[in-house]
């Protein structure tokens, strides 16, 4: 199998494709050596975040040239933007997730390869739009970072104290699978109206409630989900806990979008004591760093 790395996923491998942009901004591809992928199965290492948009279009340049030599072609893509517009709410509506897979499908690409896709109920092999996708899951490394950082509490406070693991909505609710033999618990949420350009939106509306009983009492808390977009739903996840009497709580999800001014920071500053996400979207320069804690991917 051949790797073609683009400069947006060199944490993967050494880049092999060239994306340069000219003075007014549009794009400029090249494929060294085309002509060595005849008939070659290739895995297109690409992020798609941020600036989804003209990342998409990139994508689509590669495509159109690297379809011509071969018709086996992959897609890595650890983060997929528009997954969260999957499905009609009112006439008139886009499905936007339906249209990317069948961009990418029409394209050439065989399979989709990327982590805790957001309109997926689990980990597997699914299809949506024609386009065959291998959901893979950060879950476990998530777990693994947070019974780590509690085993070391423990060992810090000499204490033997278990902790509870959340999912903020039950949409991520296969996250807290990874903590077998533990204390789990999915939370559900009901969000309200949001404005968009002045119209009805409602698709990433603030949330309204969170509910659901759970015996938190004097334990610590780890909060597992798959994207904090605006951090509505964690901020609102950790105020229900604290009303519960949660002691020390602690968030990780493998999407830290952050789409907002220092999100990261108000999550922090708000009775969280970790923040941990993955390297699904590449956070090198980033605002929030170093207050999050960010975990490497497989890179193969």
């Amino acid at each position: 199998m051949e790797k073609l790395i683009t400069p947006y996923c060199e944490d993967f491998g050494k880049s092999n494709i060239v994306i340069k942009h000219f003075p007014d901004n549009e794009s400029y591809v090249f494929i060294p050596k085309i002509e060595a992928q005849k008939d070659k199965k290739i895995t297109i290492y690409h992020r798609l975040y941020p600036e989804q948009d003209k990342r998409i279009f990139e994508l689509m340049l590669i495509l159109s040239r690297l379809q011509k030599e071969t018709k086996d072609i992959e897609l890595f893509a650890p983060y997929l933007p528009y997954a969260r517009q999957d499905r009609k709410r009112k006439e008139g509506e886009v499905v936007s997730a339906d249209v990317l897979c069948e961009l990418l499908k029409n394209y050439g690409v065989k399979k989709l390869i990327t982590y805790d896709c957001h309109f997926l109920p689990k980990p597997g092999n699914f299809t949506r739009a024609g386009l065959a996708i291998e959901n893979k899951s950060a879950g476990p490394k998530l777990y693994a970072y947070a019974k780590k950082y509690f085993d070391e509490e423990n060992k810090k406070n000499n204490t033997a104290e278990e902790f509870v693991v959340v999912s903020p909505d039950e949409g991520s609710s296969y996250f807290i699978e990874n903590a077998k033999g533990q204390k789990t618990h999915s939370l559900t949420k009901t969000r309200g109206e949001a404005k968009a350009n002045g119209e009805e939106n409602g698709i990433h509306a603030d949330i309204h409630t969170m509910e659901g009983e759970i015996d938190v009492e004097g334990k610590n808390v780890c909060i597992l989900d798959d994207i904090i977009s605006t951090g509505g739903t964690i901020i609102r996840a950790i105020e229900h806990l604290k009303a519960r009497g949660a002691k020390k709580i602690i968030v990780g999800a493998t999407h830290g979008v952050f789409a907002g001014h220092r999100i990261a920071e108000k999550i922090l500053n708000n009775s969280c004591s970790d923040l941990f996400i993955t390297n699904a979207i590449a956070v090198k320069n980033a605002t929030f760093d170093p207050l999050v804690q960010v975990l490497e991917l497989p890179k193969s």
